[in-house]
C-alpha cells in the first residue's frame, strides 16, 4: 500500500472515532449535566416539553418543526427558504451516498447499474449544485450583514465553507470521473474500511480531495456548532416552565 493510502486511511480511522465518540460523549454530557440555577437535569421524561406547553406531542411538533422546517425563522423568510434548499439539499446528498454501499442490493433487485448513475448524475449533481449555491448565498449574508458578521466566528464561516468544498468536490467527480468510478472504485473501498480490511484509496485526486475533505467535515461536526441539531432536543429552554402537573 503506497504512503498517501496509509495517510488517507489512518485520516479516515481517526475521524470516524473522533465522530462517533464525540457525538455520543458532548450529547450525554448535554443531557446529564445539571442546568439552571435550580441545578435540574435535562432528561426523560420531560425531554420534549416545550415552554407554555403542557403536551409533549405538541412539544415535538414544534421541535420537528424548528429542525426540518426552519420555524424559528419564520419572520426572515430569505433566510428560512435558503437555510431550507441548504439543509435538505445537503441531507438527501448524504442519504444519497448510501448506494455506494447498498449497490449491489439494488443490482440483485433489477435496478441497473447504468439507472443509478442516471439518478446520480441528474437528481444528485441538482441537488449539490443546490446545496453549493444555497451555501455561498449563507455565506455571503454572513459576511455582508453587520449584526450577522458581528456575531460570527471564524468557524461559523470554515463549516459552510467546507460544506461547499466538499459539494464543489462532488460536482467535479460527476463531471470529471467515468459514470462508473463510485461502483467500481469507491464503493469497494468504502466497504474495505468499514470491514476494517483497508485497500489502497482510489488514485484518483479529486476523489481523494473528496474523501480527505469529507473526513475532515467527520472530524471537525462533533467538535463545532454542528452539532446543533442535536442540540433541539437537550436545550433547557424547551423543557421547562410547562411541566405536566405544574402547580400555575
Amino acid at each position: 500500500m503506497d504512503t498517501l493510502s496509509i495517510l488517507v486511511i489512518s485520516y479516515a480511522y481517526i475521524a470516524g472515532f473522533v465522530f462517533l465518540v464525540g457525538t455520543i460523549f458532548f450529547l450525554a454530557r448535554w443531557i446529564f449535566k445539571k442546568k439552571g440555577p435550580t441545578g435540574t437535569y435535562l432528561g426523560y421524561p420531560y425531554l420534549f416539553t416545550y415552554p407554555g406547553q403542557n403536551s409533549r406531542l405538541k412539544a415535538l411538533e414544534n421541535i420537528l418543526g424548528r429542525i426540518f422546517l426552519f420555524t424559528s425563522s419564520s419572520d426572515d423568510p430569505f433566510a428560512r427558504y435558503t437555510s431550507l434548499v441548504f439543509h435538505w439539499s445537503l441531507w438527501i446528498v448524504i442519504a444519497a451516498h448510501a448506494d455506494i454501499v447498498l449497490y449491489p442490493y439494488f443490482t440483485a433487485a433489477g435496478i441497473s447499474e447504468s439507472t443509478l448513475e442516471a439518478i446520480g448524475n441528474y437528481i444528485g449533481t441538482t441537488l449539490a449544485i443546490l446545496m453549493v449555491g444555497s451555501g455561498l448565498i449563507l455565506f455571503g449574508r454572513r459576511a455582508l450583514n453587520p449584526y450577522l458578521r458581528k456575531i460570527s466566528y471564524l468557524s461559523d464561516y470554515f463549516a459552510i465553507l467546507l460544506i461547499v468544498a466538499i459539494g464543489i468536490s462532488g460536482i467535479l467527480m460527476r463531471f470529471w470521473l467515468p459514470g462508473n468510478f463510485a461502483y467500481s472504485e469507491v464503493s469497494p473501498f468504502f466497504l474495505s474500511l468499514v470491514s476494517f480490511a483497508p485497500i489502497s484509496v482510489p488514485s484518483d485526486l479529486i476523489f481523494v480531495t473528496h474523501f480527505t475533505l469529507t473526513m475532515t467535515l467527520l472530524f471537525y461536526f462533533p467538535l463545532s456548532k454542528l452539532m446543533h441539531p442535536f442540540s433541539f432536543f437537550t436545550n433547557p429552554t424547551l423543557y421547562t416552565i410547562s411541566h405536566p402537573g405544574d402547580v400555575r
